[in-house]
């Protein structure tokens, strides 16, 4: 069951800020990079330094993220990893693994102030996926977000993150297009997630050993799945944007990275997501 994005209230007011979001749009890295970075805006954007920023990115080459508090043992095959040269990193977010490869990744970074402060996580969860919902609707794919209800049993006991199907998943003809993740530090809430452009279903299988081993997609789509041509990366995220304009009423100005939150994105490389200690440290 999954929950129609016109059906239910915000509840919590309108969200409209007084500046409009930072948007950036960034080009292939690596995942320690990639992690660091929406870690590093995380501290600017709750530190007062940056306004709410959005961010969409890809991926230099296939990369799996660990949630932050996800057990390593069981969750993915190590030894194929190497093999087939997949990067491993740890996400500064919670939920599942997840296989980053032929997708349209995005993080938004918003102060909590009090409006996102009276939205507890499932209904950031909401607003936000209603967002993208509404983004997706204007590429011409019809989506829902996944039920608030348990995981079915299969889906609890999943190691991956495309393996479940409830909040905060957003689905089409209840398949999962886009998983997402969330953190809040004190002063700010990240929540970052990935659009699946294709899926390789063969290296899911081989990378997740519970992964289903059938010839089928199941559960899982993307938007090549959907639609006779694939839009350009700036035609979807224009998309997104306006969807979460729809939803959030707010506007996006494109901006770049400070000089401050690449010199902490650095930092955190170093002392985090390239350090083998953090990554494999559960």
């Amino acid at each position: 069951m999954s929950i129609p994005v016109e059906a239910r209230s915000t509840g919590v007011g309108n969200p409209r800020l007084a500046v409009p979001w930072r948007v950036l749009s960034h080009g292939p890295q690596d995942g320690a990079w990639n992690m660091a970075t929406d870690e590093a805006i995380a501290q600017a954007v709750g530190a007062g330094q940056v306004p709410a920023t959005v961010r969409f990115y890809a991926w230099g080459a296939p990369t799996v993220s660990l949630g932050c508090l996800q057990a390593t043992q069981g969750a993915i095959a190590q030894a194929v990893c190497r093999e087939r040269g997949v990067g491993v990193v740890r996400r500064p977010t919670g939920g599942r693994a997840v296989l980053h490869h032929d997708e349209l990744t995005y993080s938004v970074c918003v102060p909590r102030d009090d409006f996102w402060d009276r939205a507890d996580v499932t209904e950031s969860f909401r607003l936000l996926g209603a967002g993208l919902v509404a983004g997706l609707r204007r590429l011409g794919v019809s989506a829902t977000l996944g039920a608030r209800d348990n995981a079915r049993s299969a889906e609890a006991r999943a190691s991956a993150c495309f393996l479940m199907r409830r909040m905060p998943a957003v689905l089409v003809a209840e398949k999962k297009l886009v998983g997402s993740a969330q953190r809040r530090w004190d002063g700010v809430l990240l929540q970052h997630g990935s659009l699946l452009l294709g899926i390789d279903l063969e290296m899911h299988q081989a990378v997740f050993p519970d992964w289903p081993r059938n010839a089928s997609y199941g559960d899982v789509t993307s938007l090549k799945a959907l639609l006779s041509k694939l839009p350009s990366r700036s035609d979807m995220e224009q998309a997104l944007l306006e969807g979460w304009a729809d939803i959030l009423h707010v506007t996006g100005c494109p901006g770049d990275l400070t000089a401050d939150e690449r010199d902490a994105a650095e930092r955190l490389v170093s002392e985090r997501y390239a350090n083998p200690a953090w990554t494999w440290r559960r």
